[in-house]
């Protein structure tokens, strides 16, 4: 399906929702038990539950069972046409041993580097699901590992009709669900559950037509970063993500609650946030960028919203985490944030949002419509054109509702300069 670039289309993002759901399911084969894994959590079942898998795809595909218990592993391969399906009170929990997860090269904040192999990982696979109601969980004891990254939880590398539904995933200092390069990815019913910095919750990288519809969030870090590689190795790979729709979803808690970058070099483009519920973190949205990511941010759409006590949304395009050495130089390396629309919002929080753009490339087309709620204090604005501001019932306010520097558009009334540093 050829989807061509443009405003986010909310037919083209249904169908693209359509064809996930249509994904047929595997037919049922074997239990993990029957190729000799032991459920005590201390035999290690890594050799056991790859057979059953190879097994499984060997025969044109199927579904591998976990049951109920505590299973010890390394890391593991999905092939295309196999589900990985854990019971109601069964856990894969990854083992302490490094050499259990080989070195192969992936996409880590936003470089191809080298890195241990996920805990549950595919690459170039096709027609590859995890299911079930049990939990996997990344052995925290390898979370703090570096040079090479350390395994995550979930990674799919280059695939394609890729479904994870109803699990638990648990991870610490380490990105728990990571797809790169995939297309049709369909992320349902999950929970995330993390501690610790860098333990994002989904991380879709370079993907495709992805729908993350109904899950839960309390990580360590973001909920969800949306990225696409950074600086000049990211604007030559130039693939950007796109088609994503994020809906019924409740962000509990972390840093953020929807990242957008801040690697996002190949570009973000078509997201549609609907029907979610925002509680704790910096705001409920994120666009985050610096000099040197070059990409792009365009048509990203948000509604039905429940936010508080994070803000709304910010947008900073001289973010100072994950410095880039290889950077884009000059105005072509800064990012465009362009098309952004927010309607039927109800909040509670500290203050509606604060939007950064630069100079060169101000925010262009940003517009917010039927807010209600309190905030404690004005928003700031800066370097945005093309800015509407429509129907925004905000109580609460000590002073001006915005506080403004280089900003033109429509609905500002009661604005006043930024006070200067």
């Amino acid at each position: 399906m050829n989807l061509s670039p443009g405003p986010v289309s909310r037919l083209v993002l249904l169908l693209a929702t359509l064809i996930l759901l249509s994904i047929p399911a595997t037919a049922a084969t074997n239990s993990i038990i029957d190729f000799g894994a032991l459920a005590d959590g201390q035999t290690a079942a890594t050799v056991a539950i790859q057979k059953a898998l190879d097994t499984a795809a060997s025969q044109g595909g199927g579904v591998v069972r976990v049951p109920a218990g505590r299973y010890l592993t390394g890391s593991l391969v999905l092939p295309s046409h196999t589900t990985l399906h854990l019971d109601a009170g069964a856990t894969l929990l990854g083992s302490t041993n490094a050499a259990d997860y080989p070195i192969i090269t992936a996409r880590w904040e936003g470089i191809e580097t080298n890195c241990h192999r996920a805990l549950i990982s595919a690459s170039k696979a096709e027609d590859i699901a995890i299911t079930g109601a049990g939990v996997i969980e990344g052995n925290p004891a390898l979370g703090r590992l570096r040079n090479p990254r350390g395994p995550t939880v979930v990674e799919m590398i280059d695939c394609g009709n890729v479904r994870v539904e109803g699990v638990t995933l648990k991870s610490t200092r380490m990105w728990t669900l990571h797809p790169a390069y995939c297309h049709d990815v369909r992320i349902t019913g999950v929970t995330f559950d993390t501690t610790g910095g860098n333990s994002d919750g989904v991380d879709p990288d370079s993907c495709q037509r992805v729908v993350i519809d109904g899950c839960h969030f309390t990580t360590g870090d973001d909920n969800i970063a949306i990225k696409s590689g950074k600086g000049r190795e990211g604007v030559r790979i130039g693939r950007p993500s796109e088609d994503i729709v994020i809906t019924n979803c409740n962000f509990i808690k972390g840093y953020c609650s929807i990242a957008f970058g801040s690697e996002l070099s190949g570009g973000i483009r078509r997201v549609l946030i609907s029907h979610c519920t925002f509680e704790r973190g910096l705001a409920a949205m994120q666009l985050k960028s610096r000099p040197g990511r070059a990409g792009y941010l365009e048509d990203i759409t948000a509604e039905h919203l429940v936010v508080g006590p994070e803000p709304l949304i910010e947008i900073n395009n001289n973010y100072s985490y994950n410095p880039d050495p290889q950077g884009v130089p000059g105005p072509a390396g800064l990012t465009q944030f362009k098309n952004i629309r927010i309607s039927d919002v109800t909040i509670t929080a500290t203050n509606l949002m604060n939007v950064n753009g630069t100079v060169e490339k101000p925010v262009e087309g940003l517009r917010i419509s039927h807010v209600t709620g309190t905030c404690r204090r004005g928003s700031t604005l800066t370097n945005a054109h093309g800015v509407v501001l429509e129907d925004i019932q905000i109580a609460g306010l000590a002073g001006s509702p915005y506080f403004t520097n280089n900003v033109i558009g429509t609905g500002l009334e009661g604005a006043v300069p930024l006070p200067k540093k």
